[in-house]
């Protein structure tokens, strides 16, 4: 192996790790993808969902040049399309089909030798490697090309990996925020188990499965506004599938809607559901400017309590309350945060302005600085609680920092 080559791990096999990944095997970088669960886990979440975006906003061109037979540019896949027709293909490509790890969790990230309250902000961290502390269930062979000699595996599945860089692509769907008041976790919702669905393809699962029953739906962003459009189907199609609606709004009107979108695919979802929300059909009760005070188990069902008015028994709880980054595994990088938003700082102050995802300014390779050199969240992590991002503007991140940051 040429010890000379840069060696940057991957964390996260979604689109940008995977775009990442290839990029950097095509600048002879010597990578590593570490992936906790399957190739393209948030998007099989999706279900039925699709993009807003089109195919050729979502793809790169060195990506497009290397798998012929893609979809046309102006597809709207879903989530396990996206996967199927393009992330699993990539994944297959000789530069990076021998490099990507699966069922591989990232427990922890440092400098070698080093906490984060040593040498902050010191050039001398950067002399420093990172080092990987990895869990895994899963057997290696005996050569790796992703790493020379498989690693030495600890008896509880740990090992340690190093690298020059580190690029953090893990998204920002994985965790829920709170379901309660300023988004804590309400009273009993961490003990209501799986009567709490937060993912689209569970929600379309679940619904299948009921015959009837009355939901309590959470939140006022676009999956709550594929969730309404879900259970008014429901409705249709069954007459004993109610909704309790909950949300912090007031608006009558409380999906954003954009003057002669550009997408299509979003007006299609945000204007039906506004519609909902401003003259409700019978399926449909509405709490506006309410938050979830308790949830309690009663019996089979759930109780949920807002304030002081009576509580209401539900099958089940769809919470679309938003998701927050995580950035358990950090802790012992000195990186520089939004406070907000939780994403690298200097873009946060750059996306501020942005009144939509089609109007966020170009970043300059300084915005994309997490405050540990060699260190980056990369693509939807790097905008930590901001649902505004776009693949598209993930792919114009990535090819900044390979070219100023890496070379």
């Amino acid at each position: 192996m040429d010890t000379m080559r840069k060696r940057l791990v991957v964390i996260g096999a979604g689109p940008m790790g995977l775009y990442a990944a290839f990029a950097a095997a095509q600048r002879n970088l010597e990578v590593t993808v570490l992936e906790r669960d399957r190739i393209g886990e948030s998007l099989l979440s999706w279900g039925s969902t699709r993009f807003f975006s089109p195919l050729e906003m979502n793809v790169p061109a060195w990506v497009r040049a290397a798998l012929p037979g893609l979809p046309s540019g102006d597809a709207l896949l879903t989530g396990p399309e996206m996967v199927e027709r393009v992330l699993l293909p990539l994944s297959r490509h000789p530069l990076v089909n021998d490099k990507i790890r699966t069922r591989h969790r990232v427990r922890g990230i440092a400098r070698a030798g080093l906490s984060r309250e040593d040498f902050p902000a010191h050039p001398v961290r950067h002399e420093k490697a990172f080092r990987i502390l990895v869990e895994t269930r899963e057997p290696f062979p005996a050569e790796t090309a992703a790493g020379g000699a498989a690693p030495n595996v600890m008896p509880g599945g740990e090992y340690l990996l190093d690298a020059d860089f580190v690029f953090d692509a893990t998204g920002g769907y994985r965790l829920g925020n709170g379901m309660g008041s300023g988004g804590l976790m309400a009273p009993g919702e961490s003990a209501s188990g799986p009567a709490v669905i937060r993912r689209l393809g569970d929600m379309e699962a679940a619904l299948q499965a009921m015959r009837g029953g009355r939901i309590l739906l959470l939140g006022h962003g676009h999956s709550a506004a594929h969730a309404l459009l879900a259970l008014r189907d429901a409705s249709q199609g069954n007459r004993e599938v109610s909704v309790t609606w909950a949300f912090r709004s007031r608006n009558m009107r409380p999906f954003r809607e954009t003057p002669d979108d550009p997408l299509p695919g979003r007006a299609a979802i945000t204007a039906p559901a506004n519609a909902l929300a401003a003259a409700p059909p019978a399926f449909l009760d509405i709490r506006r400017g309410a938050a979830l005070a308790a949830l309690e188990k009663s019996g089979s069902r759930l109780k949920a309590r807002f304030g002081a008015g009576d509580p209401v028994e539900v099958d089940a709880v769809f919470a679309f309350t938003g998701y927050r980054p995580d950035l358990s595994f950090l802790s012992e990088l000195a990186l520089d945060l939004a406070p907000a938003t939780q994403g690298t700082r200097k873009l946060h102050a750059l996306l501020s302005g942005a009144a939509d995802c089609l109007s966020v300014p170009a970043p300059a390779a300084g915005d994309l600085e997490s405050g540990e050199p060699g260190f980056f969240l990369l693509g939807a992590k790097s905008y930590g609680r901001s649902n505004t991002f776009l693949l598209r503007d993930g792919i114009l991140q990535l090819e900044m920092i390979l070219k100023h940051a890496v070379g």
